[in-house]
């Protein structure tokens, strides 16, 4: 069960990496998949800077986790994943429900219960 906690983490930290990568380095291919549209520099600035900063970053708190073995770091990380999840939830509660929302919906709720039962099953005790 640890190796594989261990390599779900380490598959979400490598999606997320290469989210941010996406993201930092070709803001407009990630136009579709965001569903937004970006006005101008600084609306590539913003998907660039903040979304890819944010998916980069969480990709290195969940390496950092894994390396040191210091399972906090999944909480950190399950943390925003789930204030993403509650701004999706009001999203469809607020705006109405589509279906493109499903799937990354359903993935960031698996990836906070996967980080969440890295860090309860592979903590030091």
């Amino acid at each position: 069960m640890e190796s594989v906690l261990q390599g779900l983490v380490g598959l979400s930290c490598l999606f997320l990496a290469g989210l941010g990568a996406r993201s930092m380095f070709s803001p407009n291919s990630m136009i579709e998949i965001l569903a937004v549209e970006p006005e101008g520099p600084a609306g590539l600035n913003t998907i660039r800077g903040f979304l890819g900063g944010l998916f980069i970053g969480s990709s290195v708190v969940l390496a950092t986790g894994l390396a040191t073995g210091n399972t906090t770091f999944f909480l950190a990380v399950a943390m925003v994943m789930g204030v993403v999840v509650v701004g999706r939830l009001v999203g469809i509660a607020i705006d109405g429900f589509d279906k493109k929302v499903l799937f990354p919906l359903v993935l960031e709720l698996i990836m906070v219960m996967v980080f969440l039962a890295a860090h309860t099953q592979l903590r030091p005790v």
